[in-house]
């Protein structure tokens, strides 16, 4: 997954291609919408579902941290 200055997002599940919006507000606060994504059945990790249903995010060295909206832990992307 990329997130790009200019607010948008893409990535790929290992199978699908996905891509969204993003902007990041005060204290992690974390609003990404995902656009259309292709559909092609696949085991992997859904790392556009994780971004979009994040609520805060915040970096653990190279690790981006998602979060929920009582602070639990969804998911960690880590910089390539």
């Amino acid at each position: 997954m990329e997130l790009g200055a200019d607010g948008g997002w893409s990535g790929s599940d290992g199978c699908n291609r996905q891509s969204g919006r993003w902007v990041a507000g005060r204290a992690g606060a974390l609003l990404a919408t995902m656009g259309p994504s292709t559909l092609i059945g696949c085991v992997n990790v859904a790392v556009g579902s994780r971004l979009g249903n994040a609520w805060r995010a915040g970096l653990d060295g190279d690790v981006l941290v998602l979060l929920d909206p009582v602070g639990g832990e969804t998911g960690r992307l880590r910089r390539a």
